[in-house]
């Protein structure tokens, strides 16, 4: 029991982290820089060809193709991201990165709901989740992971304690 609760406090961390530093980059200019744009001003819609990279604060994300769209004030606006694969960058305010990669990255600006899809992978903190679509909900700090028929989800936690790098055992140090 203790070690479930130890898991869920390490993921709660984790996410809670990622909305913290999301909430500071949501006040910063957005900057895109890519090799074409494609822009259908009826349709309120815009395509990016790539290769696609798109800054906010300590936010970064590469693409292959970037297409977003503004439909009316009451409908939900979606940026969606198509890359081999597109990567999501968030540097932490504690300095750690948070990474995520998928085939494609959905996020929904009005929900501020961000959605991998596609071999899909979340790294933080040196642990990382990985399944077919992961859907991480900043307003409400949940992730959700789902695997596909053939993929299970899969969870690795790096516990606190492990060095960051391998140390060599102190009887191979002290041959000469």
């Amino acid at each position: 029991m203790r070690a479930n609760k130890i898991l869920l406090a390490a993921l709660l961390g984790a996410t809670s982290l990622m909305a913290t530093a999301a909430n500071i980059d949501l006040l910063q200019e957005v900057k895109i820089k890519a090799a074409t744009q494609f822009a259908d001003l009826k349709n309120k819609r815009v395509v990016y060809g790539g290769p696609v990279v798109v800054t906010q604060g300590l936010l970064t994300l590469n693409a292959d193709e970037l297409s977003a769209s503004s439909p009316e004030k009451d409908e939900d606006r979606i940026l969606i991201a198509k890359g081999a694969p597109a990567t999501f960058t968030q540097k932490q305010e504690d300095g750690s990165l948070t990474t995520a990669r998928a085939s494609e990255i959905q996020f929904n600006i009005n929900q501020r709901v961000l959605t991998l899809i596609g071999n899909a992978k979340v790294e933080q903190g040196g642990s990382m989740s990985s399944a077919d679509k992961i859907i991480y909900d900043l307003n409400k700090q949940q992730l959700q992971a789902i695997g596909s028929g053939q993929e299970q989800v899969t969870t690795v936690i790096r516990p606190d304690n492990l060095p960051k790098e391998p140390t060599t055992p102190k009887s191979e140090q002290e041959q000469p």
